[in-house]
């Protein structure tokens, strides 16, 4: 993503991350967009770790969730969230450069995940949740999604994942029968991880939040209907 000033707060970007599902692709895992180095500087600060690590040509610092590192871990660390200028509240510091990460990958085990922000994607299929008459399911507005853009939908779902209270709304996914793609939602509405719901609202492609959060599909302004 570019570079840009933020002022964002430190939760609120580790909010970001847990609503969007943030993962890392194969490209990036692969290598691409990615530092290999060694942690000289650990600090763990409101609940985040901050770590500073050499690669053997520059030293840069990255955050990310509460994880047990120490001077002399060898880490792997994405470079897909920079953002220049960052200020922690928490530190009282700010960092010219910062990256943001959604976990510290070391060897082949991923750095413990901080249980207030992240929960395990779910990879389930669903059984028994089926659209309702007049409605759609996720794989039809997948398979149709262009068509469907700017309408209001409805859909059944099982709630898979609940974020309350980000930007003015919450934030569920949902998931049915149909596939194992998760449909994000945004509502005023309360609901828990598996509660069945149907949920009515607009549906929207390419939905940029700013700061490279962009949703390929997203169901806004919904009401939970029952």
């Amino acid at each position: 993503m570019s570079n840009r000033n933020c002022k964002l707060t430190t939760p609120v970007v580790f909010v970001l991350l847990m609503i969007i599902n943030f993962s890392i692709n194969t490209s990036v895992y692969a290598g691409q967009n990615m530092i290999k180095a060694k942690v000289i500087a650990t600090m763990n600060a409101g609940g985040y770790t901050y770590a500073q690590v050499d690669d053997g040509s520059k030293k840069v610092w990255a955050a990310g969730p509460k994880t047990a590192l120490k001077t002399g871990d060898k880490v792997s660390i994405t470079t897909s969230m920079q953002m220049d200028n960052f200020h922690s509240d928490a530190l009282n510091r700010t960092f010219p450069v910062i990256y943001f990460v959604n976990h510290f990958k070391m060897g082949e085990k991923r750095g413990s995940p901080h249980a207030g922000l992240h929960q395990k994607k779910n990879t389930m299929p669903v059984n028994g949740v089926n659209k309702i008459k007049g409605g759609y399911s996720i794989a039809d507005i997948l398979a149709s999604k262009n068509s469907l853009k700017g309408k209001t939908l409805q859909v059944r779902g099982k709630v898979t994942k609940v974020s309350n209270k980000v930007m003015g709304e919450n934030w569920l996914h949902i998931r049915d029968s149909s596939s194992l793609k998760d449909l994000v939602v945004t509502t005023k509405n309360s609901a828990t991880v598996g509660d069945i719901v149907i949920v009515k609202g607009k549906l929207a492609l390419n939905k940029d939040f700013g700061y490279g959060y962009v949703y390929p599909i997203i169901l806004e302004n919904s009401k939970i209907v029952k």
